[in-house]
């Protein structure tokens, strides 16, 4: 891969340039990036690149003769890269334009600055635009060295293992699921067990079903267009549900963690949340299956429990029937938030 950067300030992007990943890529001769002064090519005796907007404004604006001449100087007649101005009007860049340019030979980034750029010179040497999202920064510098990043990433060898490129946010149509490392108990916050015990295939399952939870959470919108399996719709329709039966639980003053809180207590809560009809299959499938986020989570999301009743009356019977209402029982008082009777339980438990 071949880029070349137009633009004022090349001193901006050496030392990312330069750096890291980037830096040992380009040392390495995967990828070839060269900067070029636009200020170099100026007629004017003082290197002037802007001059004021014709009609007036405020600002001053890149003016056509140094980036046409720059151009064309740098570039053959016959060049068949792909010519790029880093611009807030431009289509926005996501990760399936990245992979579209990552499969040009050669890329050509121009970068602008001050209130932008003669139209004549885009008309002269630009095949398209591209903004890297909805705000201006003060020129195109950044911009140039995002797509840089984002492209160089998909070139063969740069990050030294495909698969560090082919499962992350955006690639896969999804955000990417959470990441741990050693320790495996960091001040007393634990990874994942599923992440630890060597199975592959469970693993796999519990990276889907964390990045399926993550994007219907945070950027639902991306689920429209991700390339889903039956598998995958059947579990969003489990998380959709369960975000349902969360948020009537949090009207009780039970949070999500302290529903996986529950772990500590599989047996009471099993009696006390799922009918007995359903115990022998929510306990094969909840509590010794795959536990990915929570047994009571997985019950009721998974249909062993049946619709969640809303309402104060629901709230007494709950905490009368649960290890929640034992702890009332001593002594506690019944007005006392059930997240809080959930942690006094916690240690008398241990």
């Amino acid at each position: 891969m071949r880029i070349k950067v137009f633009t004022l300030f090349p001193d901006m992007l050496r030392p990312m340039l330069g750096a890291s990943i980037l830096g040992r890529a380009i040392s390495a001769g995967l990828i070839d990036v060269e900067l070029i002064d636009i200020r170099a090519y100026s007629e004017d005796k003082h290197r002037n690149t802007d001059d004021y907007p014709f009609g007036g404004g405020a600002g001053m604006v890149m003016a056509a003769q140094p980036i046409v001449d720059a151009f064309a100087a740098n570039l053959p007649a016959d060049y068949k890269g792909r010519r790029v101005y880093l611009s807030p009007r431009g289509r926005t860049l996501t990760q399936k334009v990245v992979e579209e340019l990552a499969r040009e030979d050669e890329l050509t980034l121009l970068c602008g600055h001050y209130e932008g750029v003669d139209q004549r010179a885009l008309d002269a040497v630009i095949d398209e635009e591209l903004s890297i999202g909805d705000y201006v920064l003060t020129g195109g510098e950044l911009g140039a060295l995002v797509v840089i990043d984002a492209v160089s990433r998909l070139v063969p060898g740069v990050l030294g293992s495909d698969e560090s490129s082919e499962d992350e946010s955006f690639t896969t149509g999804l955000l990417e699921y959470p990441q741990y490392t050693r320790p495996a108990d960091f001040r007393g916050q634990k990874a994942p067990d599923v992440l630890l015990g060597g199975n592959h295939a469970g693993i796999v399952a519990w990276r889907r079903e964390r990045s399926l939870d993550l994007t219907l959470r945070r950027r639902p919108e991306l689920l429209e267009s991700a390339p889903l399996t039956d598998a995958d719709r059947e579990l969003l329709t489990r998380l959709k549900r369960a975000r349902e039966i969360e948020a009537g639980f949090s009207a009780l003053g039970l949070s999500r963690q302290d529903m996986q809180t529950a772990d500590l207590w599989p047996k009471q809560w099993l009696s006390a949340f799922v009918p007995e009809a359903n115990r022998k299959a929510a306990r094969k499938q909840c509590v010794s299956g795959r536990r990915h986020v929570g047994w009571l989570w997985q019950a009721f999301s998974m249909g062993f429990i049946p619709a969640f009743i809303e309402g104060e009356s629901a709230a007494r019977a709950w905490r009368e029937q649960t290890p929640i209402g034992s702890c009332t029982a001593r002594g506690a008082s019944r007005r006392t938030p059930l997240s809080a009777s959930v942690r006094s339980f916690s240690r008398t438990r241990r």
